[in-house]
């Protein structure tokens, strides 16, 4: 009986682990655009990051308004492409700075 429960324990586990694998893919590549403009984002937000620790003391106020925009950006709901295209803006504002 213990066999039968061990064997029946194995199939489920099979299908749960079949199915949540397939899922996952799914669901993986339904957001993989979302999923770029994400990591794009960050990395941006990384470079805009460099730019303000590299300003100087006269600059560093408004270098310091302009990350702590982008940040907000960053952590909002806004859709990712357009949260994209809002931090290509401020890495230009506080490169011109």
């Amino acid at each position: 009986m213990v066999f039968a429960y061990i064997i029946l324990s194995a199939i489920l586990l099979y299908y749960a682990i079949k199915y949540g694998i397939r899922d996952g893919l799914i669901e993986r590549d339904a957001n993989k655009d979302k999923l770029i403009y994400l990591n794009k984002s960050e990395k941006l937000f990384e470079e805009i990051f460099d730019e303000y620790s590299a300003k100087n003391k006269e600059k560093k106020s408004e270098a310091k308004r302009i990350y702590n925009e982008a940040y907000d950006v960053l952590v909002s709901e806004i859709v990712p492409k357009e949260k994209y295209d809002i931090l290509v803006r401020y890495k230009q504002e506080i490169k011109n700075i």
